[in-house]
């Protein structure tokens, strides 16, 4: 229905919006912009969502895009910011002339270009770069900017609420906060925008300030919008929410907390490593120094840390709907760094012919049962799934201990499965216990597969009690198991998106015991 209204030839009626010669106020982008990434662009290549696309004398939109999220990103002129970086009368001219496509190719309602989130992060954009597009430019332009900037405000003033739960309903919010700052609004929409963007933060951002999603690439998207907002807010004398400012204080360590050594991000729930530095620059932006928590108890996930080892453990349920779309069956997962290098990973996650598989148990550094998931994995997210999952964490003198128990097994099997993991003081040694036990209404007893991802840079071999594994740096690492037939299997790494590597996975298996099964397994650092 709102398609139809959207499309119809009179709706471009309903957005007129009385004329403006120059914006009230003007916003401001806290992120650095790239020179090079800007004459990238001149040449005609388009690199958006790791993608590229060359070609000459067209813009993005008037080419088959490779995928949506390409499409989107050109859409939403994030890029701008690498045309101000350049600075010349050149690189203004190349903006505006692609500004100008745009508002001739995409100025009236399109399903992709006008979705609530991409107009959101395009008026972000359009007024924080709006001085640099307007300087020197000629009258006609500068009407037809201003002319679709205020006609894309009022269709987001309608249209907010359809946009993608999740980053990008705050996205769309955050856009909207900003055009009526900029234009000087005032009116029933600008009153109530505060309140919205306080209840949106207050679904999305739980108490320790991890993201409802639990996606730590979401988590990193959600906070670098919050923090534009605030720049942008501040910038054109608007009064920044006190809810805004709150969630991004809480949200700054967690952050930290999805961080491993080499600056990028884990994988859990449909993340990629992102940008390293990209993270870098988001949390130089927040203030103070956050330091990261070791336990995230509402986003429920624990860090255990010690010496140069990190391990950060899945110790929750999937998300909750309609913030699942991407979530991962992937209870009790495990990723295991060492200083700047991954020794044990997740595959990661990859839209297309690998979604369903990236998102299976399987795919995870945990436990499976008959080769099923922990949670039903379904196109537009997650059915049956854990209902319970528990965590005990002690310390002492430096050494961590972790116990955590799911029940996504329970109905199917009449099995719990349950991890207890150990890390001495000095980061040397990680060894643990996954337990599969519970009333047991299964007959016959069902397999089980204990996997462990290896990164795509770690060397393994067999040996004759487990395997030897070395990392990129030199340093060594000896494995060892009991309770289920060791291999080395084939296994594959999404981690980087848009790239697929090969891999290979530690694999134990065996079938679950009458009284239940106990396999037992360390990782211990060696002299080579």
């Amino acid at each position: 229905m709102w398609a139809r209204l959207f499309a119809s030839r009179f709706y471009p009626w309903l957005l007129r919006a009385p004329r403006q010669s120059d914006l009230v106020r003007r916003a401001a982008d806290p992120w650095t912009g790239n020179a090079d990434r800007a004459n990238a662009i001149f040449q005609g290549r388009y690199r958006f969502a790791h993608s590229e696309v060359q070609v000459f004398n067209k813009a993005p939109w008037l080419v088959e895009p490779p995928s949506t999220e390409w499409a989107a990103e050109a859409a939403a002129f994030g890029w701008l910011r690498d045309f101000r970086a350049d600075g010349g009368q050149a690189a203004a001219k190349g903006a505006r002339e692609l500004v100008r496509s745009w508002l001739d190719g995409c100025g009236e309602w399109q399903p992709l270009a006008w979705r609530p989130d991409i107009i959101g992060r395009r008026m972000l954009a359009w007024c924080s770069h709006a001085d640099f597009l307007l300087r020197g430019a000629d009258p006609a332009f500068r009407f037809a900017f201003l002319t679709s900037l205020a006609r894309q405000g009022k269709h987001l003033s309608v249209a907010w609420p359809m946009a993608p739960a999740g980053a990008g309903t705050l996205a769309a919010l955050a856009g909207l906060a900003t055009v009526h700052a900029c234009m000087g609004w005032q009116g029933r929409t600008a009153r109530a925008l505060p309140g919205l963007l306080e209840a949106e933060l207050r679904a999305q951002v739980l108490g320790d300030g991890c993201h409802v999603s639990r996606n730590p690439s979401d988590h990193l998207e959600v906070l670098r919008t919050l923090l534009w907002l605030r720049a942008a807010l501040a910038a054109a004398e608007s009064p920044v929410p006190l809810a805004l400012v709150s969630a991004i204080e809480h949200m700054g360590p967690m952050l930290g907390f999805f961080r491993h050594g080499d600056g990028a991000l884990a994988l859990f729930h449909g993340s990629s490593e992102e940008d390293r530095d990209l993270v870098t620059e988001t949390l130089a932006a927040l203030p103070g120094k956050p330091r990261p928590r070791s336990t995230a108890s509402h986003g429920h996930y624990e860090r255990m840390s010690a010496g140069p080892s990190l391990a950060l453990i899945d110790t929750g349920a999937p998300p909750p709907d309609p913030f699942a779309a991407r979530a991962h069956a992937g209870s009790l997962a495990m990723e295991f760094s060492i200083g700047r290098e991954r020794l044990i990973v997740n595959v990661g996650h990859r839209e297309g012919q690998w979604r369903d598989a990236s998102r299976a148990t399987a795919s995870h550094s945990t436990l499976t049962l008959a080769d099923s998931n922990s949670s039903q994995v379904r196109p537009e997210g997650l059915g049956q799934r854990p209902r319970q999952v528990t965590t005990s964490r002690q310390e002492d003198d430096g050494a961590l201990w972790l116990d955590a128990k799911h029940d996504g097994y329970l109905d199917k099997f009449g099995l719990f499965h349950r991890r207890r993991a150990y890390m001495s003081a000095d980061g040397t040694t990680l060894r643990g216990e996954d337990i599969v036990e519970g009333p047991g209404v299964s007959v016959p007893k069902p397999d089980f597969a204990l996997r462990f991802h290896l990164h795509p840079d770690v060397r393994a071999s067999l040996t004759a009690d487990g395997a030897l594994l070395r990392l990129p740096g030199g340093s060594g690492w000896r494995f060892r198991a009991a309770g289920g037939e060791l291999a080395l299997d084939e296994s594959v790494y999404l981690g980087r998106a848009g790239e697929i590597r090969r891999a290979e996975q530690i694999v134990l298996t065996g079938r679950v015991d009458a009284g239940g099964s106990t396999i037992k397994w360390a990782f211990a650092r060696i002299e080579v």
